[in-house]
């Protein structure tokens, strides 16, 4: 008989240790299964304050590699996508390769902004002097303090943020809101906005709080997508031999 007890004592302890390595097991697994699908938002740093970080940050950058992409058709504005070096040191300008429509065709070129001129090449080293950038399109405003990115970011309104995602590798925080039509309408004149228009963007939640990605929507159908890398890796830029 006593032997029978200590077995069922034994039986009765080994089914707590077995049920309580369950249960914590199924906590372990609830607290990391969503961690593929972004950060709860009760985690994720204040909108405003990291907004206002990354503003400051993107206000002092001296060059950066860019990647655009332009969704839908935007009056006035003939890139379809860029990849390409900007640089305010000396002086704004901006090297790239694009695919741009002209005539009703989409063209791939390289082209120049620098002194404010654009310059097009749609076969190698054949450039031509297109006039001023502001005319026709100056992807080296996006790096202008007072007008470019880190404006974008200072005239946010009602901001959230929304989730992490990685971003080219990188860990980004995902930040909704509104954007001023004043702060579109400088970066991006062609848009022509009356009034605020959805804008994200993606920010370093740690570090310099570099600004990854950003994106306008001047209307339902129509987007703008700046994607930022190599953030002040050095940039020279080449005034092309006509």
């Amino acid at each position: 008989m006593q032997g029978m007890q200590t077995r069922q004592r034994r039986y009765s302890a080994l089914t707590r240790t077995i049920g309580a390595a369950a249960l914590c097991a199924a906590v372990v697994a609830g607290c990391s299964g969503g961690s593929s699908g972004g950060g709860s938002k009760a985690t994720l740093p204040d909108a405003g304050t990291l907004l206002q970080q990354s503003a400051q940050t993107t206000k002092g950058l001296e060059s950066a590699h860019v990647e655009i992409t332009v969704e839908g058709k935007i009056d006035g504005l003939p890139v379809k996508n860029l990849s390409g070096d900007l640089t305010n040191v000396p002086a704004t300008a901006a090297s790239a390769k694009a695919t741009i429509t002209m005539g009703g065709s989409d063209l791939d070129a390289d082209i120049v902004v620098t002194d404010g001129t654009l310059f097009a090449a749609l076969s190698p080293n054949n450039w031509l002097d297109m006039g001023p950038a502001a005319d026709i399109y100056d992807p080296s405003t996006i790096l202008r303090p007072d007008t470019g990115l880190a404006n974008v970011l200072g005239n946010f309104s009602d901001p959230k943020s929304e989730t992490t995602e990685k971003i080219n590798g990188v860990d980004t925080v995902k930040v909704t809101g509104q954007v001023s039509a004043a702060a579109a309408n400088q970066i991006l004149p062609q848009l022509k906005v009356t009034g605020p228009i959805p804008g994200t963007a993606w920010i370093q939640p740690d570090g310099d709080h570099n600004l990854v990605q950003a994106r306008l929507q001047p209307s339902g159908g129509s987007a703008v997508q700046m994607t930022l890398s190599d953030w002040n890796k050095p940039v020279t830029v080449t005034k092309p031999q006509i």
